[in-house]
């Protein structure tokens, strides 16, 4: 049996399926379906930062050198955009 734990319904019945972008192996459960990275962490974005990206949207800075400067992932960047067009 693997030493690996299903993150969603803590299954063993896990093999591996691959790496993600940065190297880190990726597991399927054959049990739930669902494919995790076990020691994922999530990164939360300051409100300094939010406080940055703000000023720089402002100034008509681009989403890809947004993105260059604070070392935030452009998806997000995209998300937070919209999410702050629709709250106007």
């Amino acid at each position: 049996m693997s030493a690996v734990v299903c993150r969603y319904c803590q299954s063993e019945n896990v093999v591996k399926y691959g790496r993600i972008h940065n190297g880190k192996k990726r597991y399927m459960c054959y049990d739930c379906h669902r494919q995790f990275t076990p020691d994922a962490q999530k990164k939360y974005i300051s409100e300094e930062q939010k406080q940055l990206v703000d000023e720089m949207l402002t100034k008509r800075v681009s989403i890809a050198a947004i993105s260059r400067a604070t070392g935030i992932s452009k998806s997000w960047l995209y998300r937070y955009v919209k999410h702050k067009e629709t709250s106007i």
